[in-house]
């Protein structure tokens, strides 16, 4: 149960992080709100290590050892949080939301088959029906803006 709280307040996290970030990006530009993000990250980054008593991390000869994949994540969170920036403005906060867990949940099934060697086509049929949704949801609004 303590593992579905912490997802649920990681997407509301999240959602207050994206709208942040879309109100920095729209007072300070795209390049300067997503840096203002990340240097922000990096300090708070800093800090917990200080208070945790754990720099060994921060040794160079750590950093070299760590495999080149574990980067990837920040360079993915880099990238998402630019296309956020640009994105969340145009489509609202609740449309860019759902299509965000689209691609989360089109990429679990993929990462859950690499790594696990599990399938299911009952997650595929509901991200299609999300999918349906939105397209049922525009149509609504395109009819009623008529």
């Amino acid at each position: 149960m303590i593992f579905y709280l912490t997802a649920v307040a990681n997407g509301f996290l999240n959602t207050i992080n994206r709208m942040t970030n879309v109100k920095a990006k729209q007072c300070l530009g795209t390049t300067n709100g997503t840096l203002i993000n990340y240097l922000e990250a990096t300090v708070i980054a800093f800090l917990l290590i200080y208070l945790t008593g754990n720099g060994a991390e921060l040794n160079p000869e750590h950093i070299r050892i760590v495999p080149p994949v574990f980067y990837l994540g920040s360079i993915c969170g880099l990238v998402a949080m630019i296309f956020i920036v640009i994105g969340t403005p145009k489509t609202g906060a609740m449309l860019s939301s759902i299509l965000m867990l689209v691609g989360q949940l089109s990429t679990s099934i993929v990462m859950d088959y690499i790594f696990f060697g599990e399938f299911s086509m009952i997650r595929v049929i509901g991200i299609f029906l999300i999918i349906a949704g939105i397209a049922w949801r525009d149509r609504l609004k395109e009819k009623t803006e008529k």
